[in-house]
């Protein structure tokens, strides 16, 4: 028996299969990174879909508790009326309405929150409080300002300057790019019918030339802007937030 030729034979046959078993693994790894991508991928998909879905939600939580702000009417059971329209200069108000005697809340308690300022995705000026932060950049809202005009003719004194809305800091491309028939379809723009019929801006100094919502072409964040609207739809402020992605 020629043992040279059988060993030889036993080594080739080690060497292919360690040949094989170093291609297979080979291969696992390369799917298991490709495989970590995709997750990867996807998480932060995940993610950007979770903080694009609070920021409807907060930038319209804010939206609606403006205008009850400015809504003359707006009354809270066991609470004597407003006697009117004042100016709103800092969104801490909305927690409780520093001219009313008794507490009226505009937005829940829970926006008083104060938030760990060394979160590394917004540090150094990260938002103290719930109010003041956009879920998209952790920072603080781009605060829209504007002058309150009173049936859509007459500007009312000592109104210039009131925050009318917020708006995200955020230049990043959003997933969702349809608001038809939400409160934010006419992004930037409030218009009612002045005396005459005719459309206009129910607030001094706030402009659009396009309305994002309606079909133009949404291309960051920072284009959804909550302003309040005095039709006050709140169906359409669910909507806008409230539905498939």
């Amino acid at each position: 028996m020629n043992y040279q030729a059988g060993k030889e034979t036993v080594k080739t046959a080690a060497i292919n299969r360690n040949g094989f078993t170093f291609l297979m693994a080979l291969m696992i790894i390369v799917i298991i990174g490709i495989m970590s991508a995709f997750a990867g991928k996807s998480w932060t998909m995940f993610m950007k879909r979770e903080r694009e879905k609070e920021l409807l939600f907060r930038g319209n939580q804010i939206k609606e508790a403006l205008e009850n702000w400015y809504n003359p009417k707006y009354t809270v059971p066991g609470v004597q009326p407003r006697s009117g329209i004042r100016p709103l200069m800092d969104l801490k108000d909305l927690l409780q309405d520093p001219y009313s005697l008794t507490p009226i809340r505009y937005l829940p308690q829970s926006y008083a929150a104060e938030f760990y300022d060394k979160n590394p995705r917004c540090a150094p000026d990260c938002a103290k409080l719930k109010i003041y932060q956009d879920p998209i950049t952790g920072r603080e809202w781009t605060i829209i300002r504007g002058n309150i005009v009173n049936s859509g003719v007459t500007p009312i004194t000592g109104t210039q300057g009131s925050i009318i809305g917020v708006a995200s800091k955020s230049d990043d491309v959003p997933l969702k790019t349809d608001f038809k028939d939400t409160s934010l379809e006419n992004m930037g723009s409030v218009a009612v019918p002045d005396y005459n019929g005719a459309p206009r801006s129910v607030f001094a100094n706030v402009t659009s030339k396009s309305s994002p919502g309606l079909g133009d072409k949404i291309t960051k964040y920072s284009e959804w802007k909550f302003i309040a609207d005095p039709k006050n739809d709140h169906t359409k402020i669910y909507r806008s937030y409230h539905e498939g992605w």
